[in-house]
């Protein structure tokens, strides 16, 4: 027996003995008509799932978007695992035999100039030795190549099989009120909310990824801004105060840009002034800042997210679906064109230019985890 068919069979018991259990402790029910499960009694007062949800929202949708990925990883290398099979089977060979001849042959040799371009660039993080450091990178470079190249040959078959991969994952009910800012057609097939703090040096890196989608995807995304100001910046919530004051005058969008701009500069005599150069009437704005105008519009953002589970920033739901962090743009436009392609939305190319290449850098610790090489005596 295969070690696929193996692992199947232990995941198809694993399952049936869930159901068993289930099937022993059926939850109570809050009435007859089961409006929801009561999970708790304290005196007369009942507790119901319902509840429970609302008070643990945030840390049950981590959860559930971990168990989400964890499932999708593990289908899509036992999809995998099936496609080669097969296609070894039809030629009459082995797997092995079949991966040497269809990626093992595919995956290119590092260059000397790509490994003198590392070695000069981590060096520091490398033996000592130029030797040692030399097969770091080797080392290093291959395993890249080879991802890239298995990457590749899985997109390929996948393509040849049609496959279609429907476990759905968990979904977010964010609301767009009319005082959230929005860009794009209110229809459009994708909606992208931003929870945000100007005085995040990370959302301002983020700004650039969201400009590169909106250059590519146009009038099929509709993207939402709401304030997430944290309380760790001193700054944040009067930045926020200020661009909403700004919306009332039509001017948010522009204020918005020179905000994530200059996230370091945020005190009121630097915001005043800007106000000032673009057009704004800084005595209504300061108005509106002194009667909090918009305070209970940003609270409401602020409650939203933490029932998200939402508590630092940036934080992105994309038709529901979280994503936490100034992500990489290929983070984005993956889960982007699934939405698409489950709406029967066309794609459109990726362009030439890299979001990179627009000056946006994402934070130091994804850039360690994406160009990471191996330390010495690692």
């Amino acid at each position: 027996m295969s070690m696929t068919m193996k692992k199947l069979m232990a995941l198809s018991m694993s399952i049936l003995a869930t159901c068993a259990c289930a099937a022993q402790s059926a939850p109570e029910k809050a009435d007859s008509a089961g409006k929801s499960e009561i999970v708790a009694r304290m005196g007369d007062r009942v507790i119901t799932a319902a509840e429970l949800e609302k008070a643990a929202g945030g840390t049950l949708m981590k959860l559930r978007q971990q168990m989400y990925e964890a499932k999708k990883k593990a289908l899509e290398k036992y999809v995998y695992d099936l496609m080669v099979d097969q296609k070894a089977a039809a030629e009459g060979i082995s797997r092995d035999e079949w991966l040497k001849k269809n990626l093992e042959s595919q995956i290119p040799k590092p260059s000397e100039e790509e490994i003198k371009a590392v070695m000069e660039q981590y060096r520091s993080r490398l033996a000592k030795d130029d030797d040692q450091a030399r097969n770091q990178v080797i080392t290093y470079l291959s395993q890249r190549a080879r991802q890239g190249a298995e990457a590749a040959l899985q997109k390929k078959l996948e393509a040849e099989a049609g496959l279609q991969i429907l476990l759905q994952p968990p979904r977010l009910s964010p609301k767009v009120v009319e005082h959230n800012p929005t860009r794009g057609p209110e229809d459009a097939p994708v909606t992208l909310i931003e929870y945000t703090d100007f005085q995040c040096p990370f959302c301002g890196r983020a700004q650039a990824t969201l400009e590169a989608l909106r250059e590519r995807y146009g009038n099929r995304i509709r993207f939402v801004f709401k304030n997430l100001p944290l309380g760790m910046h001193q700054n944040a919530r009067f930045a926020a105060e200020t661009a909403m004051c700004a919306k009332d005058q039509g001017k948010f969008w522009e204020l918005h840009d020179w905000l994530f701009a200059h996230h370091t500069e945020l005190d009121q005599e630097h915001v005043m002034k800007q106000a000032e150069e673009m057009g704004l009437d800084v005595e209504a704005l300061k108005s509106c800042l002194d009667k909090k105008l918009h305070s209970s519009e940003i609270n409401q953002d602020i409650e939203e997210a933490g029932g998200f589970g939402i508590t630092g920033t940036p934080g992105f739901v994309i038709n529901g679906r979280l994503i936490t962090g100034a992500q990489p743009v290929e983070n984005f436009e993956s889960i982007i064109n699934e939405e698409l392609k489950m709406r029967g939305v066309s794609i459109p190319p990726k362009p030439e230019k890299k979001v990179e290449e627009k000056g946006a850098q994402q934070p130091a610790s994804q850039v360690r985890v994406q160009k990471k090489v191996p330390k010495a005596g690692s």
